[in-house]
């Protein structure tokens, strides 16, 4: 009789655990592979990719996707803010001292 109660217990968990695998989300795939390849090149917000010169309003603050380096060709994009003037604010770099 113990046996039976071990083989059924078994039998009722391994029910509910291949139920428990028909409930997981499924996988999704948010790039292509080309956009893999152009991911250096777009700014993300909200899931969303918006592309160089975008500009979007976030808690009354307006920012614009934007080369994080200026003098670089091919630099990363960044969400950097705007100011009253529509002027890009590009963060200021610290002050580092350097020993020989």
């Amino acid at each position: 009789m113990r046996i039976l109660n071990i083989i059924g217990t078994c039998f009722i968990s391994l029910i509910y655990s291949v139920n428990s695998f028909s409930n997981t989300p499924e996988a999704r795939l948010f790039l292509t592979p080309q956009d893999a390849l152009t991911q250096h090149a777009i700014c993300w917000y909200e899931d969303k990719r918006y592309s160089e010169g975008a500009i979007i309003s976030m808690a009354n603050i307006r920012l614009i996707c934007a080369a994080k380096n200026p003098n670089h060709n091919n630099s990363a994009l960044s969400w950097l803010m705007l100011n009253e003037k529509n002027e890009v604010i590009y963060p200021q770099k610290p002050k580092t001292v350097r020993v020989n």
